[in-house]
């Protein structure tokens, strides 16, 4: 029984081009931010020094704050749904992956091959083979 593998081309270039695209986002959101450049200080004025021990004496020592990092913002990634339309079907990968996983549960590898031609979805999951008709 041989099959055909048209459209699992374009399928995997359309995968590729996402994953791509996750990779160039995630590389953006993991840089650094620019480092400013440090504030100039005025000098100090010069103070005699009987006043500055007299009001060191006189206020208790203020504790300066704790700096806290910045709270990380989690990104929302964008949704990305690939459809795919044949002979007036319209069938989603999404819809395709969760049918597969439901029949191959507990499959540490699962490869899923979508012939809309025919209707049917293969796959192998652990090396074993098998198909769906959708």
């Amino acid at each position: 029984m041989a099959v055909k593998k048209t459209g699992v081309k374009e399928l995997a270039a359309k995968a590729a081009a996402v994953k791509a695209e996750e990779v160039k986002v995630e590389d953006v959101k993991k840089a650094e931010p620019a480092k400013k450049a440090p504030a100039k200080k005025a000098p100090a004025k010069k103070a005699e020094p009987a006043k500055k021990e007299e009001a060191k004496k006189a206020e208790p020592a203020k504790k300066a704050p704790a700096k806290k990092a910045p709270a990380k913002k989690a990104a929302a990634a964008a949704k990305v749904v690939v459809e795919i339309q044949y002979a007036g079907n319209n069938v989603t990968t999404d819809a395709i992956v969760a049918k597969v996983q439901e029949v191959a549960k507990a499959a540490k590898e699962l490869n899923i091959y979508y012939q809309p031609e025919n209707g049917k979805v293969y796959y192998t999951a652990d090396g074993v083979n098998g198909e769906i008709a959708f």
